[in-house]
């Protein structure tokens, strides 16, 4: 703690004390904090998970996948950016994409033929793997002349696609493997630039004010959604959206603290930046930034001392607005001029990439009215944010587990937003570190800075009477409550943009049209930070038992979702699965699989070997209990659990 806090009368001493790394009257600790063990553990099973995804789905049965590897093909041979309407797939690449797309894969792939008698990839013999061909040989980057839609992904940034054409190229003889293997590189792209995201949500969740075990939830809580697993395995644009919203998210996490220094906002906009270049969802940040200022000049107004150096010399803290301009501002000056150029050439920021209006597939929803449009647009974007792992549907999430998923998910939420609005005192803070290094691999000096108060701690119960007086009447409701709101904010927001676009749409043509769950997953890290704070105020003192249910309900997910998955495409028709069927369907996978079958074999194996490691150590790191606190402390594995975690996760 600084020594300008002064001492709670009944503050916990072990607590209160500054914790062996940290530089007294700094604020700061001289290190970095180590990053638990198990939130390693978990961050290893995430991407054991994403590569098991990336053979679980064959080649092309990603989101519009093979535009997205057209759009990097087409880099690669100088097909420069066209217009919209401009871009036709290559030829190369419709070879065998079109299997899926308009060829004999369709009816089973898009619309649910299986059902219907439509074989299943286990009934289909695949292309040899030493027969198949590189783009080159299948007709290399000569446009398609058949009358199709052309590449609609013209319309988004090209951050991600420049990135796979440089990553291709550096590849010795890249252009000679086989078209499947090099779409495999692509994929292993996503999942890199994926690979940090439970680090993101513990560190989010750390300079956020929640407690080891609590932080560690937030972590593991990306692996409950099978829906999001699937989407990192596959290449796409999503995968930069989500790595720089969430880094966002961490600094933001600092500032909603009070965290107002210039050097974090130029950390924001260099995110907000990133994500500006990824997708036009990346528009619903600037009012997230200015809100998290907002926040952190109200709680910055609060915690002031006229001693802290910090602080003008006036008493008062002024209103962010430098930071809150350097923040949107370095954002829009990195990634805004793509959306001008849109405007200036197009006379839209996101102008339709096919330049035409295109024949839909969506079934008509019927009666017309708002309604029917509401009641498919609401539970269509809960079941497909859980479990969109068809194309579009089947295969699909049990409705039992979405339910109760959903449900879970919302009461964690509004029990967090309750308890940070119902507090009317100055509350426990956690012991926090700067924001280590580890958190984010894309920023590898340090990018984030703790919060400026991050090493400062407090006991409520030595707060008096009328300082909790005080501190409600200064604050009030929507205040108090607007921090974790404002880690909300991008997937709220982002539902907003979903909802308004698919409304234009239904009355256009009276179809359900882009209602994808995915598109929320922008905000996943600061979601996972709320739902752990609020199951730390359900759990109360058991809160450190948080990470093993979090990861238990994540194993239930994850091994419904794969026996949909699995069931639907790896096993014949009329086959149901039973537990002997495993062999029968890891061996349908490995043949469609570009690499040989020891590989995909042994990343079954590691998967389920991790699954059983990282509920081990987190079973024995809640037995360890209060009782090893300081040693685990020391070492960055936290197992203290706040007598009121909420309070400690909402200060």
């Amino acid at each position: 703690m600084t020594p300008e806090t002064p001492m709670p009368e009944k503050a916990d001493t072990q607590e209160n004390q500054p914790r062996r790394d940290e530089q007294p009257g700094s604020g700061r600790s001289s290190g970095r904090s180590k990053v638990p063990v198990l939130v390693l553990l978990i961050t290893a099973l995430h991407v054991a998970l994403l590569v098991t995804y990336s053979f679980v789905y064959t080649t092309w049965t990603g989101y519009d996948e093979a535009q997205h590897v057209d759009m990097v093909y087409g880099l690669q041979h100088g097909a420069g950016w066209p217009a919209p309407g401009e871009k036709m797939i290559a030829t190369g690449v419709a070879a065998t994409s079109d299997d899926f797309d308009r060829g004999r894969f369709q009816d089973m792939f898009q619309s649910g033929g299986k059902r219907r008698g439509s074989p299943s990839f286990a009934e289909i013999a695949p292309t040899p793997r030493g027969d198949r061909l590189s783009f080159d040989e299948l007709g290399g980057a000569t446009p398609v002349d058949d009358g199709r839609l052309s590449n609609q992904m013209i319309q988004h940034p090209p951050l991600v696609y420049a990135i796979g054409a440089g990553l291709l190229d550096v590849l010795p003889g890249s252009e000679h493997w086989a078209y499947d293997q090099q779409v495999l590189v692509l994929r292993l792209l996503n999942i890199l630039l994926l690979a940090p995201v439970p680090l993101l949500a513990w560190a989010a969740a750390r300079r956020f004010g929640l407690r080891g075990p609590l932080a560690t939830a937030a972590a593991a809580l990306p692996l409950a959604v099978p829906g999001f697993t699937r989407v990192g395995a596959t290449f796409n644009n999503d995968g930069i959206l989500v790595l720089a919203t969430g880094a966002l998210t961490v600094v933001l996490a600092g500032v909603v603290r009070g965290d107002l220094r210039r050097r974090t906002a130029a950390w924001a906009g260099l995110w907000f930046g990133v994500a500006m270049l990824s997708k036009a969802f990346a528009f619903v940040l600037p009012f997230t930034i200015v809100a998290a200022y907002l926040v952190g000049w109200r709680q910055a107004r609060r915690d002031q001392h006229p001693t802290d150096d910090r602080r003008p010399s006036g008493g008062r803290v002024r209103l962010p607005v430098l930071p809150a301009v350097i923040a949107v501002g370095l954002g829009v000056a990195i990634g805004g001029w793509w959306w001008v150029r849109n405007y200036l050439l197009y006379d839209a920021l996101q102008p339709n990439g096919w330049a035409t209006d295109p024949p839909r597939r969506e079934p008509l929803l019927l009666p017309d009215s708002f309604f029917t449009w509401l009641w498919y647009f609401v539970r269509t974007m809960i079941s497909r944010f859980w479990g969109g792992l068809g194309m579009f549907e089947p295969p699909q999430l049990s409705p039992i587990a979405i339910v109760a998923a959903t449900v879970t998910v919302i009461g964690l939420s509004v029990t967090a937003v309750v308890t940070a609005a119902r507090r009317r005192a100055p509350v426990a803070e956690a012991v926090m570190e700067d924001a280590p290094a580890a958190a984010t691999e894309a920023a590898p000096d340090a990018a984030v800075e703790a919060s400026p108060k991050a090493a400062t701690t407090a006991a409520p119960e030595a707060t008096t009477t009328a300082e909790a007086t005080t501190a409600g009447a200064g604050l009030g409701l929507i205040t108090r409550a607007a921090a974790p709101l404002v880690l909300l904010a991008p997937v709220f927001l982002a539902y907003l943009m979903v909802g308004q676009r698919s409304w234009a749409e239904y009355e256009r043509y009276t179809r359900g049209i882009a209602v994808q769950g995915r598109y929320l997953y922008l905000g996943l890290v600061g979601l996972a930070v709320v739902v752990a704070a609020g199951l730390g105020r359900s759990l109360g003192r058991r809160a450190r038992w948080a990470p093993s249910i979090v990861l238990l309900g994540a194993l239930v997910m994850q091994g419904l979702a794969l026996l949909a998955v699995c069931s639907y495409y790896w096993l014949p028709r009329g086959v149901r699965f039973v537990p002997t069927r495993i062999p029968d369907v890891v061996s349908a996978i490995a043949r469609w699989a570009p690499l040989p079958v020891g590989v995909t074999i042994g990343a079954f194996v590691l998967t389920g070997l991790l699954w059983v490691g990282v509920l081990l150590v987190s079973v024995r790191t809640a037995r360890r209990g209060p009782a090893a606190t300081s040693r685990a402390d020391a070492d960055g594995e936290t197992t203290e659990t706040s007598p009121q975690p909420d309070q400690v996760a909402l200060a």
